[in-house]
C-alpha cells in the first residue's frame, strides 16, 4: 500500500514512521548488546591465591570449568586448587571446600572442614563464616578464606 499510494503526505508520514521504527529497533538491540557485554565483563574468570604480603602466589582459571575441589591433594585424591604447599597448609583439610558453577554463577560450599570457610563480600568489612554443606553465591571482587588462606575472586 505504501509504495502505490499517491498521497504525498501519507508517504512522508509513512517514511518517517519506518525510520522511527528502524531506529528504535536498532537502539534497543544496541542497549541489549551493551547489557550482555556488561554481564559478561562481570563474570568470574579466575581465582587468585594471595600471600600474607598481598602478592599473587597462584592462579586458577575458571574458563571452561564447572567445579573446583579446594584442599590438600593426597596420592589417593587430587584437588583442583592445591593449598597443601602454602604457609597455612596445617589448617587446611584434604577436601576443604568446593566451587561450583551453575546457571551463570559461581557458588562455594564448605565440605565440613575443620577450620572452616569464610567469604568477604566486596566492599564489606568482615567475612561471613559459611555453614558446612550450604552453597553460597560468590561474585567478582569477593575474597574466599580457606581457613587462613585468602583466594581473591576475579
Amino acid at each position: 500500500m505504501y509504495f502505490i499510494n499517491e498521497d504525498l503526505s501519507l508517504r512522508i508520514i509513512g517514511t518517517i514512521a519506518l525510520f522511527a521504527i528502524s531506529f528504535s529497533w536498532l537502539f534497543i538491540e544496541y542497549k541489549r548488546s551493551k547489557k550482555n557485554q556488561k554481564i559478561e565483563d562481570l563474570s568470574i574468570k579466575r581465582f587468585i591465591l594471595i600471600t600474607r604480603d598481598g602478592e599473587r602466589e597462584k592462579e586458577w582459571y575458571a574458563e571452561g570449568s564447572t567445579s573446583f575441589l579446594i584442599g590438600k591433594g593426597t596420592p589417593a585424591k587430587e584437588v583442583d586448587i592445591e593449598l597443601g604447599d602454602t604457609h597455612y597448609n596445617a589448617f587446611i583439610s584434604n577436601e576443604h571446600a568446593v566451587l561450583n558453577y551453575s546457571d551463570g554463577f559461581w557458588y562455594i560450599e564448605d565440605l565440613n572442614s575443620f577450620n572452616g570457610v569464610g567469604v568477604k563480600k566486596r566492599g564489606e568489612e568482615y567475612a561471613l563464616r559459611l555453614k558446612p554443606n550450604v552453597s553460597y553465591k560468590i561474585d567478582e571482587g569477593d575474597i574466599i578464606y580457606i581457613s587462613k588462606a585468602k583466594i581473591l575472586v576475579r
